[in-house]
């Protein structure tokens, strides 16, 4: 392949794309402050770092520069921030969107300037989720949200609302059939994230928003009325036996997987112990409650950060722009994870050959992406603990709810 030659005046004019919304120590847009180094280092886990590998020799043989990928298979984000302040750091960070609002904060990565042509190749919700302060802190490539995963031989059709799927659970486990109606973890600490299109459903929301879409952390929605309902639901449904803090991350794939539980709310990593355990699934949106909203799970999005440290911030932001954002890696990156590629184009192709992956975008209609701030630290704990009390009867859904927002408040004041 040809290798590109860039003029100085050509690679400044894209260091200012990378600059003009950036820090001031970044500089200017003279030729004199573009790092025209000829290595780019980048960090990923071990799933992505194989597919990385082979695919930036493409990017090293048209523009020359040496690309390092270094795996790191655990506390990937921990390590980056330690060395980053030590300047031993990468120049591209792949990772989780809910790492923006501290990594933001703390100026550990770099605000990217997108074009219109740019942005419009992705859902805008991808974007959305690594905006912070109406900036975008990374080019995503891969989404995932859970979903209602069906035993079809013990429940053909896919439930229109949560009680037609409890009534149909319920009829099996009388019928001896099944010992569940539903696998949903909630554990003896609760289980905010499985727990949430329940809550959503309701009206519940965890931050409120301003005029211009930024969270607003004084607005806390877990004790607003749909919160309340919420775990008023809760303490319904545990008082019922449908939900039970018994059920937990160890033990709710497998009740599926074994033929236990006819419906499964979970994500992609459930479908393997679901195939190999012999069963027949098919994968759709988790219901709604009856007259109520629909039952929203988070999004949850990956993609590639610009650290504010980058040795060669010119070569990374081409790297970004021209070839993470091509439909090709984001395909592969799709195969290799098992995720929904954040690239629409590349979506719609991938969806077409994979059908559970495609009843997962479709129950991802209503996704709402996890906030991304430093204060969902805050939520975590609160909400889990308030979830597992009321459904096991500890104290009622109102109080539940209040003890959880009061926490939360106390925690962010």
């Amino acid at each position: 392949m040809k290798k590109r030659h860039f003029a100085p005046a050509a690679l400044a004019a894209t260091a200012l794309v990378v600059t003009a919304c950036g820090s001031g120590d970044n500089g200017g847009g003279d030729d004199d402050d573009v790092d025209f180094g000829s290595s780019l280092t980048i960090w990923a886990d071990e799933t992505r770092t194989p597919i990385l590998q082979e695919y930036t020799e493409k990017f090293q043989e048209e523009y020359g520069v040496n690309v390092t990928i270094q795996e790191h298979a655990d506390e990937l984000r921990e390590t980056y921030v330690t060395a980053t302040e030590q300047g031993q750091g990468p120049d591209i960070l792949v990772g989780a969107h809910d790492w923006a609002g501290e990594l933001a904060r703390d100026g550990m990565v770099s605000p990217l300037q997108l074009t219109d042509s740019q942005r419009e190749q992705f859902d805008p919700s991808t974007l959305d989720a690594f905006t912070i302060d109406g900036n975008a802190y990374a080019v995503p490539y891969a989404t995932e949200n859970i979903a209602l995963i069906r035993n079809t031989d013990l429940a053909p059709d896919a439930p229109e609302t949560f009680e037609e799927m409890i009534e149909v659970g319920q009829d099996l486990v009388d019928a001896g059939e099944v010992d569940h109606p539903l696998a949903i973890p909630v554990s003896t600490n609760g289980d905010p994230y499985h727990g949430f299109p329940l809550f959503s459903s309701f009206g519940g929301y965890l931050f409120g928003t301003d005029d211009e879409g930024n969270f607003d952390t004084t607005d806390i929605g877990i004790d607003s009325p749909g919160g309340i309902a919420a775990f008023e639901k809760f303490a319904q449904l545990g008082e019922e036996g449908i939900l039970t803090t018994s059920m937990g991350g160890d033990n709710t794939i497998p009740f599926f997987a074994e033929g236990d539980a006819p419906f499964l709310i979970s994500g992609p990593w459930a479908l393997g112990d679901a195939a190999a355990g012999g069963i027949n699934y098919e994968v759709s949106a988790i219901p709604g409650f009856e007259g109520e909203g629909p039952a929203a799970p988070f999004l949850g999005v990956q993609g590639f950060y610009l650290s504010s440290k980058a040795e060669n911030e010119v070569f990374a932001m081409e790297f970004l722009t021209n070839f993470v954002i091509d439909e090709e890696l984001q395909l592969l990156l799709a195969e290799a994870g098992g995720r929904l590629p954040a690239h629409t184009g590349a979506a719609e192709a991938f969806a077409a050959d994979n059908p559970d992956l495609e009843g997962f975008a479709a129950a991802g209609e209503f996704a709402i992406p996890m906030p991304n701030i430093p204060e969902m630290n805050a939520i975590w704990e609160p909400f889990g603990r308030a979830q597992a009390n009321a459904i096991d009867a500890s104290v009622d859904g109102d109080e539940a709810a209040s003890t959880a927002a009061d926490a939360i408040r106390s925690e962010l004041e």
